[in-house]
């Protein structure tokens, strides 16, 4: 279940979307006040600004009828619309659908958790997650004839993967695991078939693809020293290379034209 292969860079990846997201004791500063002296550090990379209202669930023992709890979600976006910055009173993620390797990722997330942590002061972060979200498409990787089975490993098919049964037998097909990782993580995995809506920017034109979706999400909880956030994080990315390389076959790796770093 875990590969131990070096790192590379696939030139062909298929990720939706990347984030990371840092939860702090709360901090009613940021839910009390507009955050205009984070905005000015971050707001050269991240100009365009909204804020909306989000409800929180009911706390366990709340009455009938008791009035929802809502927190203000600050939003932080880049020009191209491929970064985003999410600020709340008790967490801050960022999330990029521009993804191209982790090193760039890590290096704009340390500015952000820089000025969180010097405008701020949170006491420490109490969850450190790491999620990829990759929906693997056949006909982008021009695989339209190869079955599932030779792109990803048993485990992850689960029926899907038995010869005798068509893969357009299966109407529908998913499953969620929860484990233990090393180094303190866990994970949360979602997998299975699903479909990819497309609107085209010229003609709005909707189109849906057949996609394998591989949702890997791993954290670390435990109070963790802002001092320790560096390698907590090196060891939740290292988890999730790991699972997601170990997940996928040589013929899918392959396709997706890797590159050593």
């Amino acid at each position: 279940m875990f590969s131990d292969a070096e790192r590379c860079v696939y030139q062909k990846h298929q990720l939706l979307e990347v984030l990371c997201q840092l939860r702090f004791p709360a901090i009613l500063k940021i839910e009390n006040q507009s955050p205009y002296e984070f905005q000015e550090l971050i707001r050269k990379d991240y100009p365009n600004y909204s804020v909306r209202e989000e409800r929180l669930p009911p706390k366990p023992g709340a009455q009938p009828g008791t009035p929802p709890t809502t927190v203000k979600n600050h939003q932080f976006i880049s020009l191209d619309g491929g970064w985003k910055v999410n600020l709340t009173q008790d967490f801050i993620s960022l999330s990029s659908h521009r993804y191209t390797r982790w090193e760039e990722f890590a290096k704009r997330l340390d500015r952000i958790l820089a000025h969180l942590i010097g405008t701020y002061h949170p006491a420490c972060f109490t969850r450190i997650g790491l999620r990829y979200i990759n929906a693997i498409n056949k006909k982008q990787l021009e695989l339209e004839d190869t079955p599932w089975r030779e792109l990803l490993m048993p485990a992850y098919l689960g029926l899907m993967g038995e010869e005798d049964v068509p893969e357009n037998a299966f109407l529908k097909q998913e499953q969620t695991v929860s484990l233990m990782l090393p180094g303190g993580c866990r994970s949360n995995i979602k997998c299975g078939r699903g479909t990819l809506r497309k609107v085209h920017n010229k003609t709005r034109a909707v189109t849906e693809e057949a996609v394998f979706m591989l949702d890997l999400d791993v954290y670390m909880e435990g109070n963790t020293e802002l001092s320790h956030v560096a390698p907590a994080l090196n060891v939740v990315h290292g988890n999730a290379d790991s699972l997601f390389r170990a997940a996928i076959t040589d013929t899918l790796h392959d396709a997706m034209e890797p590159r050593q770093i």
